[in-house]
């Protein structure tokens, strides 16, 4: 369960884990998409991963 406190310094919500989310997001979609399965990446595929990338930072 993901409990979402206050923000944080970086104007994040403290104890929300956006790297991890977004990380689930993007393994989910290419783990169901047909394009993705066939090993080319479809535009959503890059999409997340951008999103995965910046919530990292």
């Amino acid at each position: 369960m993901i409990t979402l406190v206050r923000e944080g310094p970086t104007g994040r919500s403290a104890g929300y884990d956006e790297g991890g989310i977004a990380h689930k997001a993007w393994l989910g979609h290419t783990q169901h998409c047909a394009t993705c399965r066939t090993g080319v990446s479809c535009p959503t595929a890059a999409k997340l991963g951008r999103a995965w990338r910046e919530a990292r930072r």
